[in-house]
């Protein structure tokens, strides 16, 4: 698994209204030798974002340390094929250990949950 360097915006508002939404999403972009990716994802504008990639999958941690959760999104080129969001800190504790782990072993440990 690797880090994958990323550039992030907030979606336009045609793509809000397209999707139904209120409040725009972030969209992260990044690009490796398959090409362009972007992925709409669930975090907050406050969150500590990190991205990994291992094969055709897309691994997006976010954390918030502030507010105590953790969320994965986990996609298969475009397609969102699994996710997870922890905010009590008693479940972040049993299945992460600590909030202040590197990302890499976060990701490992909440993707074997959702698998």
């Amino acid at each position: 698994m690797r880090r994958v360097k990323y550039n992030i915006e907030k979606e336009s508002i045609d793509e809000q209204i397209r999707a139904g939404k209120f409040n725009p999403c972030l969209k992260l972009t990044f690009w490796d030798k398959a090409g362009t990716h972007t992925h709409i994802v669930g975090a907050g504008y406050s969150d500590t974002i990190d991205v990994y990639r291992e094969g055709q999958e897309t691994f997006v941690l976010t954390r918030n340390f502030g507010l105590g959760y953790i969320g994965l999104e986990i996609f298969d080129g475009q397609i969102l094929v699994g996710e997870m969001f922890i905010q009590n800190d008693s479940e972040v504790e049993e299945l992460v250990g600590s909030i202040d782990l590197t990302p890499y072993t976060i990701i490992n440990r909440l993707a074997q949950c959702i698998e």
